[in-house]
């Protein structure tokens, strides 16, 4: 697949539970005739590495999100030089549209609007401010000389100062809730259309100036905004007003009704092993992402253990007592980090240690921290917190 520079993009982030068929799909899409002389690229089925060319993603994407992109090469003519020259001068209007469309029938986390190969984009669809935050502050992510309170450093991030940053960017998007993220928008074009929030840099003719992405990216990002401690609110709530002497007493508010426990999420059930007096937890694929890594970082074990697991009281008391270790497939190397980079195919068979049919190597898992990622061979890859990979690699059914 032959991929030209200034090609215009559609880039769709699926949701977690999305499981559409390709009709579907592709009606969503605008149908085959709106696809008929573009490229689908399924970006999940590149090498990792191809990802972080094109347009990295990690750690916005969580485990599970599919990505698909869409490739037009007839709607912009090519710069001479993209890099001199910011304006694109094609009517991306109908792009937007279709893009808006694919986000209110398909079950979409985030769609964006860009030039390939080119810095920026021109429109971005989602859900919730806080995906649009989100993807604005993967610059200051993976950025190596950028810190995590935001400030540029002369030099490289040291690998631990590194991982700390990737260890942050979700406690971040906790900073700001969706009205104060929106207020905050100023030159640029916000709008709601059903269920989805659009905002864009196109100009009145559909052309898009990209040095006006830049604002919007930083307007989003709000990297001034920034706590102190990683999480915290970004401004406290404004105190209530004190009524006057004579005013009248304020209602008697009615009871509060307590909500029905939520329902479990659905999936598989975790299994448990142990290894020198410790407790493993074995997560199948669909109950491990990041959020469950940093429930794990957090030794928060109720978040992570359900009712349904049928473990029984004094395992659970143990792990709450003792703690745990775990085990959990992984699908890309990409998922993890080494020195602070994502970790490549290359970089795994050079340096990872083999024996008795089991690769091994010390990496760096966002929102918990050092791992071993082994690679069985017939089963897969998986990370674990034990140290001894012979022992892990057991447990592996």
């Amino acid at each position: 697949m032959s991929l030209q520079l200034d090609s215009l993009v559609i880039d769709l982030m699926f949701q977690t539970s999305a499981a559409i068929d390709q009709k579907t799909l592709i009606d969503g899409l605008g149908g085959q005739d709106a696809l008929e002389s573009r490229q689908l690229l399924d970006v999940d089925r590149l090498d990792p590495r191809a990802e972080m060319e094109l347009s990295p993603s990690m750690p916005f994407r969580r485990r599970g999100e599919r990505r698909l992109m869409i490739i037009d090469d007839k709607t912009i003519t090519p710069r001479e030089d993209p890099q001199a020259d910011p304006l694109i001068k094609g009517d991306l209007r109908p792009a937007k549209e279709q893009l808006i469309a694919a986000a209110q029938k398909l079950p979409i986390r985030l769609g964006r609007l860009f030039a390939l190969g080119s810095w920026g984009d021109a429109v971005l669809v989602a859900r919730t401010a806080r995906d649009l935050r989100g993807i604005a502050l993967l610059p200051w992510a993976l950025d190596p000389q950028v810190d995590i309170d935001g400030k540029r450093r002369a030099t490289p991030l040291s690998q631990k100062e590194f991982e700390a940053k990737i260890l942050a960017y979700e406690k971040r998007l906790d900073e700001l809730d969706d009205q104060q993220i929106i207020a905050a928008l100023s030159g640029v074009t916000f709008e709601r259309r059903g269920d989805v929030i659009v905002v864009d840099v196109l100009e009145i003719d559909g052309s898009w100036d990209q040095r006006k992405s830049m604002l919007m990216e930083q307007q989003l990002a709000a990297v001034e905004r920034f706590s102190m401690i990683p999480g915290a609110p970004s401004a406290a709530k404004a105190p209530e007003a004190k009524q006057p002497a004579d005013a009248k007493p304020a209602a008697k508010p009615e009871p509060k009704v307590e909500a029905p426990p939520k329902p479990e999420p659905k999936g598989p059930p975790i299994t448990t092993k142990e290894v020198a007096g410790t407790v493993v937890l074995v997560f199948p694929a669909e109950r491990f992402d990041l959020d469950v890594a940093a429930a794990l970082g957090k030794r928060d074990w109720d978040q992570i253990v359900r009712r349904s697991d049928n473990l029984s009281g004094s395992l659970r008391d143990k792990i709450q007592r003792d703690g745990a270790s775990f085990i959990a497939p992984l699908e890309f190397l990409s998922e993890v980090f080494i020195d602070g980079k994502p970790l490549t195919k290359v970089e795994f068979e050079r340096d990872s240690q083999s024996s008795e049919g089991v690769r091994s190597l010390d990496v760096h898992f966002p929102r918990f921290g050092p791992v071993v990622l082994l690679e069985i061979t017939g089963k897969g890859r998986f990370v674990t917190s034990l140290t001894d990979a012979k022992s892990a690699a057991l447990l592996v059914q």
